[in-house]
């Protein structure tokens, strides 16, 4: 038991302090996600690298890493749903589980502490920003005719 309550503080504290090297970030948000086939698009001149991972049947959910190129760090971190709101041969929602359970790994990596919050503000309407220990995460909720963009994008203190 004390193992288990070591490893979540250890967890936990880490998450706090910001985010790691590009690379470690990557390594951790795959392991975090279950990420089957992650992507690291090299970066070239002004652009730093680009990690992704597209999951779900219909290819909805999407994970991002951007890396700032002056100093192989982390520049941002983006989340984001395509929510069909018609079904347009996905049906209507498509892979919202997937997307739930993602959304819950990014709360409890950039704001254990307001987790929930995280949650409420991805399935609903209104844009936000959550002030995570050591992250900001903003929110932002695009509506169009048949699909919804829900997007987090989490930056470092």
């Amino acid at each position: 038991m004390r193992y288990v309550v070591f490893l979540a503080f250890a967890f936990y504290a880490a998450s706090s302090l910001g985010f790691d090297s590009f690379n470690n970030e990557s390594d951790k948000v795959t392991d975090q996600i279950k990420c089957a086939s992650p992507k690291i698009t090299p970066g070239s001149g002004n652009w730093g690298a680009l990690y992704g991972c597209v999951g779900g049947q219909s290819e909805t959910v999407k994970f991002f890493i951007n890396e700032d190129p002056s100093n192989g760090q982390v520049k941002n971190v983006k989340f984001l749903w395509n929510d069909w709101t018609r079904d347009g041969g996905y049906g209507k929602h498509a892979d919202e589980a997937l997307a739930r359970a993602w959304v819950s790994v990014l709360g409890t990596m950039y704001a254990p502490r307001k987790v929930d919050q995280v949650l409420d503000a991805f399935f609903g309407t209104t844009d936000t920003s959550i002030d995570g220990e050591s992250h900001i995460l903003k929110y932002t909720y695009h509506s169009g005719p048949g699909i919804d963009e829900r997007m987090f994008v989490v930056v470092e203190k």
